[in-house]
């Protein structure tokens, strides 16, 4: 009698993690991707985001516009509620269900940038009217401004596959509309 498993009783009897060695990447990826964000959230703070004001050569004399570091700030916090995301799902996959696989890491590859296109939506349908908020966002205060994108683009970046669905929802009334005209 042996008490040994054969690989199809271990399959059976407990979750696969089949991530491989590339499951070891994504840890570093979500590290690196949030502490890059929250850096470029402190020069945005402290400095008007003068990093890409560099990478744009921007001149020292000249900010950038003002819709430019609200969108900016729509968009790290989107990354950084993707982050979170990330973060939250990595540990159920790998850590709970134990039901990561390679089909997974292109979720968390693509996550940044997925995150940076919510943003941007985000942005820009506040900014058009499309959606409005109660409570608004008070232009006057520089810093509860970008608190208020910050959280908008946090709450979009983390619920993507909600605001997705708002957006096809959006979408079919602007064609309902057209068609009612």
């Amino acid at each position: 009698m042996s008490y040994s498993n054969t690989s199809e009783e271990n399959e059976t009897m407990s979750p696969k993690s089949n991530g491989g060695f590339l499951v070891y990447l994504v840890p570093p990826s979500i590290f690196v991707c949030t502490l890059g964000t929250i850096w470029l959230l402190i020069d945005g703070w402290v400095s008007n985001f003068s990093s890409i004001s560099t990478l744009w050569t921007i001149d020292k004399g000249h900010a950038l516009p003002s819709i430019a570091v609200s969108l900016l700030f729509t968009q790290v916090g989107s990354v950084l509620g993707g982050a979170l995301l990330a973060i939250v799902s990595f540990h159920r996959y790998q850590a709970i269900e134990k039901a990561f696989d390679k089909d997974h890491l292109w979720g968390f590859m693509f996550s940044p940038l997925l995150a940076l296109i919510i943003g941007t939506l985000a942005f820009a349908i506040i900014q058009s009217g499309l959606v409005v908020l109660s409570g608004g966002l008070d232009a006057k205060d520089h810093y509860t401004a970008t608190l208020g994108y910050l959280s908008i683009g946090g709450i979009a970046g983390y619920n993507w596959d909600v605001f997705i669905k708002k957006l096809k929802d959006l979408s079919k009334n602007i064609r309902a509309e057209e068609n009612a005209v």
